[in-house]
């Protein structure tokens, strides 16, 4: 008997810790751990199911089912009271890291719902930098200070595989060829409208039958004049100069008789002082440059998106009612 008895206790305690192997594998949610955990805390099922919302009978089919699930049992059960056995107390040890890992988890999610807690990563074409970033991001790091956002300002050609990469999570830019692309979603925010402009003084401010043509000066290859009279046309047709910064392109525009083509925005202090004026076109000769938020087709938009394109949609706006005379 005695032997017998020996051998009993050892594959008891054997189904202890081979108990926890198993646990390792068994499939037990989270809350069937709380119930675990808050049992282990109380030591008592009345105490515990008060603490868990719970009757008695509910937190023991729990409990018991958990065992079931991870072949071990992880209370005793006697006059004396409930215990934590060995393969308990691993249990709880661990359900205890888990839940907290659960918990910090919810927290973060619902931190970053609320852009209380997280980053974004984005691009943008220099002319939308110049005339939307400032304000936008102003009012974001105000709204949520812990919040990260990470800019990068590039040409639509480098911005493009950026997004496919998985670089950036949107890109704002003048329309392009990207719109036709199936694994690219474009949406349109707005327009910016487009200019010819010039250095003061400049020969085609006076005389559009000016024979040129001159120098063209760009931020990129996207949104350019596609209507225009041909004497205003032939005007454009000289070599084309990109330069990804607008402060460069706005000195080149001073400083030479080349032709400056974007918005009249990314020079609004030089107009402002006389420095850099536009050639009259006339209403019917007068685009439009539209101006698209790009993401990835397949791609979820996160809160901190949509939230930073209904911002970019009012700054649009803003310019749009804003423009520089």
């Amino acid at each position: 008997m005695a032997a017998r008895a020996g051998l009993q206790s050892k594959h008891a305690a054997s189904n202890a810790y081979d108990g926890w192997n198993i646990c390792d594998r068994c499939n037990v949610d989270l809350r069937s751990l709380r119930h675990v955990v808050a049992l282990s805390h109380t030591l008592n099922y009345v105490r515990a199911a008060e603490r868990l919302g719970l009757s008695q009978s509910a937190l023991t089919r729990s409990i018991q089912a958990v065992e079931r699930e991870c072949g071990s049992r992880l209370f005793d059960r006697d006059r004396g009271g409930v215990s934590l056995t060995r393969a308990g107390a691993a249990f709880v040890e661990r359900a205890s890291a888990l839940l907290a890992g659960a918990d910090d988890l919810a927290t973060f999610m619902q931190r970053t719902a609320l852009l209380e807690e997280g980053e974004i990563a984005f691009g943008m074409e220099p002319l939308v930098a110049r005339a939307l970033l400032a304000p936008v991001l102003s009012d974001a790091i105000a709204a949520a200070p812990a919040w990260r956002n990470r800019v990068a300002i590039r040409s639509i050609e480098a911005l493009s595989p950026m997004l496919k990469a998985g670089e950036i999570d949107f890109f704002v830019s003048a329309e392009s060829g990207l719109s036709q692309d199936p694994a690219i979603r474009a949406e349109r925010l707005g327009a910016f409208p487009l200019s010819l402009l010039v250095r003061a003084g400049h020969p085609a401010l006076t005389n559009l039958d000016d024979e040129g043509p001159y120098p063209v000066l760009l931020a990129g290859e996207a949104g350019t004049f596609t209507h225009l009279p041909a004497r205003v046309t032939r005007l454009i047709s000289g070599p084309r100069h990109i330069v990804e910064d607008y402060d460069i392109l706005a000195k080149l525009t001073q400083a030479t008789d080349a032709i400056l083509i974007a918005s009249a925005v990314a020079v609004r202090p030089q107009m402002a002082q006389g420095l850099v004026e536009e050639i009259p076109v006339g209403d019917r000769a007068r685009v439009t440059m539209p101006i698209m938020i790009y993401t990835l087709a397949r791609r979820s938009r996160s809160p901190a998106m949509l939230k930073l394109g209904e911002a970019l949609r009012a700054a649009m706006r803003g310019v749009a009612d804003d423009r520089p005379g």
